[in-house]
């Protein structure tokens, strides 16, 4: 069985899990009776909500890139060390935990034009950092108490780029679903990966075992500028600019 966590996101709305799957949520929603409602900053629920699962895919988070780290530590940080502990107490097989391109995002705005993955993370923001930390929180894990553990840094996940500086980072949602089916088969006890389709230009390495991506940034020629799409100017997905 697998647990989802952030089942009401927009990134798990899109994702598709075969097999059985058991749905959380911190915020209740009446129309969703699938969705077990709790928080995973709390130690009990976490355990609780973990028994029984042997895969867990983490999406649950703080996702706002202009959060600050009072309202990052408690969903990125303490739910994620809880869900762990959880993963280990109720010998869970595999843990895919979403990271972000933020975590690497920092390269670009060095002057970096292609961020490879072994590079040491270089955050672009306590946002990004959050996804640092919870990167190293499954290395711990995976070393010390042999948790299989695999981290995606998403990038930018819609039917179409945003803005320009989307090209490098966007992912597509069909290759958000073969990125995390590779993730599922991998045979990895640890890694850490990149999350973008096969965009040109190519500015994020992926090397996950298995994953194809198909998708390309460069069949939309006619991106707005960010400077003219405000909803796309504060993520930085793929080509640096600065604010």
């Amino acid at each position: 069985m697998i647990l989802l966590t952030g089942a009401a996101g927009g990134v798990a709305g899109l994702l598709q899990l075969d097999g059985e799957v058991r749905r959380t949520d911190v915020v209740p929603h009446p129309d969703r009776p699938d969705l077990i409602a709790g928080d995973l900053t709390d130690p009990a629920f976490a355990h609780a909500v973990t028994e029984g699962a042997d895969t867990i895919v983490h999406l649950a988070g703080q996702a706002d890139p202009a959060t600050t780290w009072p309202g990052l530590r408690g969903p990125n940080a303490d739910a994620t060390a809880n869900l762990l502990d959880a993963a280990v107490a109720h010998k869970v097989q595999r843990v895919i935990l979403a990271s972000s391109l933020h975590a690497m995002a920092g390269h670009l705005d060095a002057g970096a034009t292609f961020v490879r993955e072994d590079l040491p993370p270089r955050a672009c923001c306590p946002y990004g950092a959050s996804k640092v930390l919870i990167e190293q929180l499954a290395s711990v894990y995976s070393d010390v108490w042999g948790l299989p553990a695999i981290c995606l840094r998403l990038g930018g996940v819609r039917d179409r780029p945003l803005g320009s500086s989307w090209r490098g980072g966007w992912l597509s949602p069909p290759d958000l679903n073969r990125l995390f089916a590779a993730a599922l088969a991998a045979d990895v006890r640890f890694g850490v990966y990149h999350g973008v389709s096969a965009n040109t230009p190519q500015v994020y390495e992926h090397t996950l075992p298995g994953y194809a991506p198909r998708d390309d940034s460069a069949s939309f020629p006619d991106l707005p500028d960010d400077l003219t799409a405000p909803e796309a100017a504060h993520p930085k997905w793929g080509l640096a600019h600065r604010s």
